[in-house]
């Protein structure tokens, strides 16, 4: 699967999934969703692969689309309640306030994060380690601020990727990079692969 796309404030996006083994069940789940304030997106690895992997990660991604308006702790306290007797899964979520230009992060497990903040600097959130496992967890959030024309990558452990930088900053459109991104997967890979990246608008 690989959709490139532009939300209705202009935010350019460009997913990819590929599952292990090109088999029917990933364990890799994606929530996209913008309301009139900002762009919500979360991405959720179930631990393993397959269609238990597949059942725990829909399983959070169902919460957080129907929790959407919480703020984001909550919504993955939630979560971690959902998930309680399936298996575990890694989450990384976050919430970009467009008229603040700021982006609210929350991770746990190893989803990795990219941001390209204030001055070009690369952000990289460090998530919490762990799993959401219905245990009582250490919920933590981070918050970032970004500037007009940021970009960002969001990806899941199946993807080994070098030089995150250069990708963020290529001069391409967003599908551009994302297909570049991709050149880095396996035909047939060895895990479930997902990545998201885009860039927020560039202001009138």
């Amino acid at each position: 699967m690989d959709v490139t796309g532009q939300s209705n404030v202009g935010v350019e996006l460009y997913v990819f999934q590929r599952a292990k083994h090109l088999q029917k069940h990933c364990g890799d789940q994606i929530v996209i969703k913008e309301d009139a304030s900002g762009l919500l997106c979360a991405l959720v690895d179930g631990l393993g692969s397959g269609k238990e992997a597949e059942k725990a990660a829909k399983a959070v991604t169902e919460v957080i689309d129907a929790h959407s308006s919480m703020h984001l702790r909550d919504i993955v306290v939630e979560a971690n309640k959902a998930i309680s007797g399936l298996r575990g899964a890694a989450i990384a979520i976050w919430y970009a306030n467009f008229a603040k230009q700021q982006l609210t992060y929350c991770g746990i497990g190893n989803i990795r994060f990219y941001l390209l903040g204030e001055g070009d600097k690369l952000l990289f959130p460090i998530s919490s380690t762990g799993f959401l496992s219905g245990r009582k967890q250490k919920i933590r959030t981070q918050k970032f601020d970004y500037k007009a024309g940021s970009k960002f990558l969001m990806h899941s452990d199946g993807l080994v990727l070098g030089g995150v930088k250069k990708y963020l900053f290529a001069s391409g459109s967003i599908e551009s990079t994302g297909h570049c991104i991709e050149s880095n997967v396996n035909d047939i890979p060895e895990d479930d692969v997902t990545f998201i990246v885009g860039e927020f608008p560039i202001s009138d």
